[in-house]
C-alpha cells in the first residue's frame, strides 16, 4: 500500500439476492483528504459507504485499513479508525445533546467497562468544542432544528477520535443557509483538524466546495475519479447524470448548473 492511503478498496464489490449494485471497484482513500462521492439515484452511493466503514461485507475483492484487511479487524476495533454519519436518524431520540454525543464513546466501552470515564467525558467535550455546539449541551435533541440536529450527529462521530469521517447525504432537507453551515464544519474539520472525510451527495456545488477529488458512480461502477476542476466539466457530468448541465468558471471552483427544458 503507498504511503498516505488510510483505506484500500481493491475489486469490491455487492449483490442483492444475486443482482448486482456495486461491481469491481478500486478506490484509495488518503490521509488528509477529503473525498466526494456523487451518482444519480441507484449509482451505488450508499452501499459503497456502509461497504467501507464495515456495515456489509463484499460480495468480491477485499477492503484494507493501513495494511490491516477488515477481516483481520473486529467491529469495534474499525469503529475506533472509522466513524459514520448515517443519511437517516430516527425522528425522535429522548436524549440530550450530550447524552447524544457521548454515545459515540461506545467503541471504547466494553463488557468490563460499561460506564463512561473521564476520557470519555473530554471526548465528547472536544467533540461539541469542534463542532461549534457547545451552547446546546443540556438542550433535548427534539428540539433543535435539522441543521443543529446534523451538526449534532457530527459531533457523536467526532467523538469516537476516529480518523476517517464517513457521512452520507449530510445536508439532505436543510435550507441553504444550514448547508453552508454543515459545509463549513466539514471544512474545518479536514483543513483545520486534519480529519480525513467522505462524503456522498447529491449537490455537487457542495461537492466542489469541499472535495480534494470526487469519485463518479453510474449504475453501480465508477466512472471516474478526479479533481473538481476535472470532474465538473459539462460533458463529464452528462456523461455519470445523462442530463445536460452548464459548468460557471471564474474562480478556483467550479459552479454546476442543470440545464432545464427540452
Amino acid at each position: 500500500m503507498k504511503e498516505g492511503v488510510l483505506l484500500a478498496a481493491q475489486g469490491i464489490g455487492w449483490e442483492a439476492d444475486g443482482h448486482p449494485i456495486l461491481a469491481d471497484l478500486d478506490l484509495e482513500v488518503l490521509t488528509g483528504e477529503c473525498l466526494a462521492v456523487v451518482g444519480p439515484n441507484g449509482a451505488g452511493k450508499t452501499t459503497l459507504l456502509r461497504l467501507l466503514v464495515g456495515l456489509l461485507e463484499p460480495s468480491s475483492g477485499s477492503l484494507s485499513w493501513e495494511n490491516s484487511a477488515y477481516t483481520d479487524l473486529t467491529r469495534r476495533e474499525l469503529a475506533q479508525r472509522i466513524a459514520y454519519v448515517p443519511q437517516s436518524h430516527p425522528l425522535r431520540i429522548p436524549l440530550t445533546v450530550e447524552q447524544m454525543v457521548l454515545l459515540g464513546r461506545y467503541p471504547y466501552l466494553s463488557a468490563l467497562r460499561v460506564a463512561p470515564r473521564e476520557g470519555d467525558y473530554r471526548a465528547v467535550a472536544r467533540a461539541l468544542e469542534l463542532a461549534g455546539i457547545e451552547e446546546l449541551r443540556r438542550r433535548p435533541l427534539a428540539e433543535l432544528s435539522g441543521g443543529e440536529r446534523q451538526s449534532v450527529y457530527i459531533a457523536s462521530a467526532l467523538a469516537q477520535e476516529a480518523e476517517l469521517m464517513v457521512l452520507d447525504e449530510p445536508t439532505t432537507h436543510l435550507d441553504p443557509l444550514h448547508q453552508r453551515e454543515i459545509a463549513s464544519l466539514l471544512g474545518r474539520l479536514n483543513q483545520q483538524a486534519g480529519l480525513s472525510v467522505v462524503v456522498a451527495t447529491h449537490d455537487l456545488n457542495f461537492a466542489s466546495l469541499l472535495a480534494d477529488r470526487i469519485l463518479a458512480l453510474r449504475n453501480g461502477t465508477a466512472v471516474a475519479c478526479e479533481t473538481p476542476a476535472e470532474m465538473l466539466s459539462a460533458s463529464r457530468l452528462e456523461e455519470v447524470f445523462g442530463a445536460p448541465f452548464s459548468v460557471v468558471r471564474g474562480g478556483e471552483r467550479p459552479l454546476t448548473l442543470l440545464e432545464w427544458g427540452s
